[in-house]
C-alpha cells in the first residue's frame, strides 16, 4: 500500500499577503520591481497632488506694509496653494465678548417679599396694639384699689366729688422720665424687630411716637398695607421692584432674565419694562398715591400719615435681586460655546492681489499659512500624500484581483497604468493653473466652470480603449478619489469625475474607428453636464446662471476634448508598449497584413481555416458580449506557426502525409512547435499582446490526440509494451486566459471536426458543436475564463448558426448548366456540393 503523501506546510501570512496579491508564483525579484513600481508610483502622485511642495512663497508682510500696496510676482497676486483654515484670534475675542454681552442677566424673584412685608406689618401692629392694651389693663388695675368706698357716700359723693375743682396732675420726676424713656424705647425696639428682623433699625422717634398715640390702630395698619401695595402690585399688575435703576441700566440694557426662586420658572423682561422699578421709583408712587386727598388716613393728623408713609418706605424692599454667580457662569458658557473664527481658504482662492493694500486680515492670513506651511509640514505633505496613493492603489488592486477573474496586470500594464496617472494629474494641476489664471482675467467667470471642463475622463476612456474594462474600473476609481483630493477634497469633484471616467470607458467599447470615440465622448459629456446640475441642486446652489455655465463647460470639455486626447495619446501608447485598440486590430483584421500575407502562400489551407475561424469567433463574441475584434484577430493569427512547417498539418496536405514515416512523439513535437514558431512570428510582426497570448492559450494543455491515439495503439501490439510520457503530447498551455482566447479554441476544435462530415445537416453540426464544447469543459480548459454556461449556450447556438451558413446544401448543378452552356473551364464545384460521394467546400 502506498502511503500517503505528506500534507503541505501552512503558508506563511507573508506567503498569503503575496499569493493575494497576485505575486505568489513570481520570484523576490519581480515583487520588488512591482514593489518598487507602486513606490514610484505614490511619490510622484503624491507630490503632484502634494500643494505647496512646489508653489510659491508665502509673502512675509509684517506691520509695516499695513496700509500700503502688495506687489506680487504675478499679476494674479499670492493664491493658496492648497486649503487652510487659519484661526482669527482677536475676531475670536471678539465674538466671544459679544457673546457674553448678549447674556441678559440673571435676576431672581423671591415672591415671598411681599407677604414676608404685610406679615411683618399685620404682626408688628397686632404685638403693639396688645402691648398697649396690656398696660392699660395693669393701670387701670393699680387705679381701681378706693373704688369700694366711694361706692358707699352714694351718689352725692360723687358729685360733691365732681363739683371740686381738679387739681393739676403733678409732674413728673426724673426717674419717672428715665423710666418712661427705656419704656418707650423697649417697646421701640420690639416695633423694629416685628418689622425688620432687627431691634436698632433707625425708625424716626416722632414717627414711633405719633403711631404710639395713635395706639398703632388698625386705621394705620391698613394704611401701611396699602402703600405697600401700590409698591408691589398696581392696576397694571404686579410691580418688581430691584435694588436701583442704575444697575438694570448697566448690567441690562438688553433687558433681563428673571428667575423665579419658588416655581423654578424664568422669564425675560426689556430693560424698559413698565412692571420693573428699583426702590426709589417705588417711593415715588407711595409719594404720588399719599397726595391725592382722601387716600391715606383723611381723618388723622398729618403727623400720623407722615410716620405711616415713612414706615411703609422703610418696609419696602427689591423682590428682584441679580444673581452674580449665575450670570456670570451662562456668560462663560456662551463664550465657551462661541467656536474659533477660521478663515478657511480653498486651494487656488487669491489671498491678496497684486497692488491692493495690505490690511490686518491680510497679516493674519499670511501669518497663519506660514505657521502651516513650515518645513515639518511639507515633508508630513509629502508622506501624506504618497501613503494615500499607496493605499488607494494597494486597496483598489487586491479588491479588483479578487473579485475579477481577468484582472491580471502585467509589469508593462502597471508601468503604463503608473505613468498614466501621475501624467493626469500633472496635466490636471497644470489645468488649475491655467483656470486660475484666466479666472482672474475673466473673474465673471466662475472658477468652477474652468475646473469641470479638464478632461478628467480621458484616462478611464484610455485604458478601456487599450486594455480592458477591469483595468479601467480600477484606474477610473483611483484617479477619481486622488483629482478630488488635489481640488480642495472636493467630493463633488471626486464624484463627477468617477461618473465621467465609467460612463466614457463603457461607451468606448463600442467605438470601432474616430467617429465612434466622438460619439463615446459625446454621451460622457451628457451624462457630466446632468451630473453637475445634480450635484450643485444637492450643494444647495440651485440651478442659477453660474451653475449652468459650469454644466455646459464640463459638457463641452468631455464631449470635445476627451475624444482627442484618446486619439492623440492612443497611437503613442501603442508605438511605446506595444498594445492594441480596436482601432489597432481593425488594422490586424485587414487580410493584406503581411502576416496574413504570408500564410496565404505558405499555408492555403490554414489561412482558409483561420478566416473560418474568424467568422466563427466574430460572431459569438457579440453574442456573450465579448470584443468581437479581438476575438476576430486573435483568430487570423492563432495558426500563424503553421506557416513555417505547412505539409505537416492536414489542410495543406495534398495526397501525402509526412507522418507516415514519422514516430508519433516526433510527430507531436513537430505539431506543437508550431506554438513556438508562432509566438516568434508574432514578436517579429510586433503583434499585440492578447493577439499573441492567444497563440498558446488556444490549444490550452490539451492533448495531440491523434499521435497520442497512435502511439497508445502502437504499444498495444507489443509483449513489453513501454509507458507512454503523455507531457510529450500535451501542449504546454497556459489554458485560454480570456474569453476571445477561450472562444478561438473552442472554434478551433468545432471547426476542425465538423470540416470532414459527410453530410454535415443541422442535426449533426449542433450534435457535433455541442460533443466539442462538452468535451473541452469537461478536460477543465475553461476554468481559467469567466464563461458561463450562459456563455457556452449562446456560444452553441452562434456557432450552429454560423457553420449553416458555411456548409449549407445547394441542389446538384445540371452537366449542361455548368459554365451556362458556353465552352470554357468549368466552374469551381459549390460549397457543399457533393462530388464522388464526398463533401468538399470551397
Amino acid at each position: 500500500m502506498a502511503e500517503p503523501e505528506p500534507s503541505p506546510p501552512r503558508p506563511s501570512p507573508l506567503d498569503a499577503l503575496t499569493r493575494r496579491l497576485g505575486l505568489g508564483d513570481k520570484s523576490w525579484g519581480r515583487r520588488l520591481t512591482l514593489l518598487a513600481l507602486l513606490l514610484a508610483v505614490s511619490v510622484a502622485a503624491g507630490f503632484v497632488i502634494s500643494p505647496g511642495l512646489y508653489s510659491q512663497q508665502i509673502p512675509a508682510l509684517t506691520e509695516e506694509h499695513l496700509g500700503k500696496p502688495f506687489r506680487a510676482n504675478s499679476p494674479a497676486g499670492f493664491k493658496a496653494g492648497r486649503d487652510y483654515e487659519i484661526v482669527y484670534s482677536a475676531m475670536t475675542e471678539q465674538r466671544r465678548q459679544e457673546a457674553r454681552n448678549a447674556v441678559r442677566p440673571v435676576y431672581d424673584l423671591n415672591p415671598d417679599v411681599v407677604e414676608q412685608v404685610r406679615g411683618a406689618v399685620k404682626l408688628a401692629f397686632g404685638q403693639m396694639r396688645a402691648r398697649l392694651a396690656e398696660k392699660a389693663a395693669q393701670e387701670s388695675a393699680a387705679s381701681g384699689e378706693g373704688e369700694g368706698e366711694v361706692r358707699k357716700d352714694g351718689e352725692a359723693r360723687k358729685a360733691a366729688e365732681a363739683r371740686k375743682p381738679k387739681k393739676p396732675a403733678p409732674a413728673p420726676t426724673p426717674e419717672e422720665l428715665e423710666s418712661q424713656r427705656k419704656e418707650r424705647e423697649a417697646l421701640q425696639g420690639d416695633f423694629q424687630e416685628a418689622l425688620f428682623g432687627q431691634r436698632d433699625t433707625a425708625l424716626e422717634a416722632d414717627d414711633f411716637q405719633a403711631l404710639l398715640t395713635n395706639g398703632f390702630s388698625e386705621e394705620a395698619e391698613a394704611a401701611t398695607l396699602v402703600l405697600l401695595e401700590r409698591a408691589y402690585g398696581s392696576e397694571r399688575g404686579p410691580l418688581f421692584i430691584a435694588g436701583s435703576r442704575e444697575e438694570l441700566t448697566r448690567e441690562g440694557p438688553q433687558g433681563i432674565t428673571v428667575r423665579d426662586v419658588r416655581h423654578s420658572g424664568e422669564q425675560t423682561l426689556p430693560g424698559n419694562a413698565p412692571n420693573v422699578m428699583d426702590t426709589r421709583e417705588a417711593y415715588a408712587e407711595m409719594d404720588r398715591f399719599a397726595s391725592i386727598p382722601g387716600n391715606l388716613l383723611p381723618d388723622a393728623p398729618g403727623v400720623q400719615r407722615r410716620a405711616v408713609l415713612r414706615l411703609a418706605k422703610r418696609m419696602v424692599r427689591p423682590d428682584l435681586t441679580i444673581n452674580i454667580a449665575e450670570t456670570n457662569a451662562r456668560r462663560v458658557k456662551a463664550a465657551d460655546a462661541v467656536k474659533d473664527a477660521v478663515i478657511a481658504l480653498k486651494k487656488g482662492q487669491r489671498v491678496i492681489g497684486d497692488g491692493e493694500l495690505v490690511n490686518e486680515t491680510h497679516l493674519v492670513i499670511l501669518q497663519g499659512m506660514r505657521a502651516q506651511t513650515d518645513r515639518l509640514d511639507l515633508i508630513q505633505l509629502q508622506v501624506g500624500g504618497t501613503g494615500l496613493v499607496a493605499l488607494l492603489v494597494a486597496a483598489s488592486f487586491v479588491f479588483c484581483r479578487t473579485a475579477f477573474r481577468r484582472f491580471r496586470p502585467t509589469r508593462k500594464d502597471g508601468v503604463l497604468l503608473g505613468l498614466l496617472l501621475v501624467l493626469m494629474l500633472g496635466l490636471m494641476q497644470l489645468w488649475v493653473s491655467i483656470a486660475d489664471a484666466v479666472q482672474d482675467r475673466y473673474t465673471a467667470l466662475p472658477i468652477e466652470a474652468l475646473y469641470y471642463a479638464f478632461p478628467v475622463a480621458a484616462g478611464a476612456m484610455l485604458v478601456r480603449f487599450i486594455l480592458s474594462e477591469e483595468l479601467a474600473l480600477f484606474f477610473a476609481v483611483v484617479l477619481a478619489s486622488l483629482a478630488g483630493v488635489m481640488l480642495g477634497n472636493s467630493l463633488s469633484f471626486g464624484i463627477y469625475a468617477l461618473l465621467g471616467s465609467l460612463v466614457a470607458a463603457d461607451r468606448i467599447t463600442r467605438a470601432r474607428d474616430r467617429v465612434g470615440i466622438f460619439k463615446a465622448g459625446l454621451i460622457a459629456g451628457a451624462v457630466n453636464l446632468v451630473a453637475v446640475l445634480f450635484l450643485f441642486m444637492v450643494e444647495g446652489k440651485g440651478l442659477t446662471g453660474d451653475t449652468a455655465l459650469t454644466a455646459v463647460f464640463a459638457c463641452v470639455g468631455t464631449a470635445l476634448a476627451v475624444p482627442v486626447m484618446v486619439m492623440a495619446l492612443t497611437p503613442l501608447i501603442e508605438a511605446l508598449f506595444g498594445y492594441a485598440s480596436d482601432i489597432k486590430l481593425l488594422e490586424l483584421a485587414n487580410l493584406n497584413h503581411p502576416a496574413l500575407k504570408e500564410l496565404i502562400v505558405q499555408a492555403p489551407g490554414t489561412y482558409h481555416h483561420s478566416i473560418i475561424i474568424g467568422t466563427l469567433v466574430e460572431n459569438a463574441a457579440e453574442a456573450i458580449g465579448a470584443n468581437p475584434l479581438l476575438a476576430r484577430s486573435c483568430a487570423y493569427y492563432h495558426d500563424i506557426g503553421k506557416g513555417r512547417n505547412p505539409l505537416y498539418f492536414g489542410e495543406n496536405q495534398k495526397g501525402e502525409n509526412r507522418h507516415d514515416s514519422l514516430a508519433p512523439a516526433m510527430s507531436a513535437v513537430i505539431i506543437k512547435r508550431h506554438v513556438t514558431e508562432g509566438l516568434e512570428m508574432a514578436r517579429q510582426y510586433r503583434l499585440p499582446k492578447l493577439v499573441a497570448d492567444a497563440i498558446p492559450q488556444h490549444h490550452g494543455t490539451r492533448a495531440v490526440g491523434y499521435f497520442l491515439h497512435k502511439a497508445i495503439k502502437e504499444q498495444e501490439g507489443k509483449e513489453n509494451p513501454q509507458p507512454i510520457d503523455e507531457s510529450i503530447y500535451r501542449y504546454p498551455g497556459p489554458k485560454p486566459q480570456f474569453r476571445e482566447a477561450a472562444l478561438v479554441m473552442i472554434a478551433d476544435a468545432v471547426e476542425a471536426s465538423t470540416r470532414a462530415m459527410p453530410e454535415p445537416t443541422k442535426a449533426k453540426l449542433q450534435a457535433q458543436v455541442q460533443k466539442m464544447i462538452n468535451i473541452i469543459f469537461s478536460e477543465g480548459q475553461l476554468d481559467e475564463c469567466d464563461l458561463t454556461l450562459k456563455d457556452l449556450n449562446l456560444i452553441a447556438s452562434s456557432f450552429l448558426h454560423t457553420l449553416e451558413g458555411i456548409y449549407h446544401a445547394r441542389p446538384e448543378y445540371p452537366a449542361g448548366a455548368v459554365g451556362g452552356g458556353t465552352k470554357g473551364p468549368p466552374l469551381m464545384v459549390a460549397s457543399g456540393a457533393k462530388q464522388d460521394g464526398k463533401a468538399k467546400t470551397a
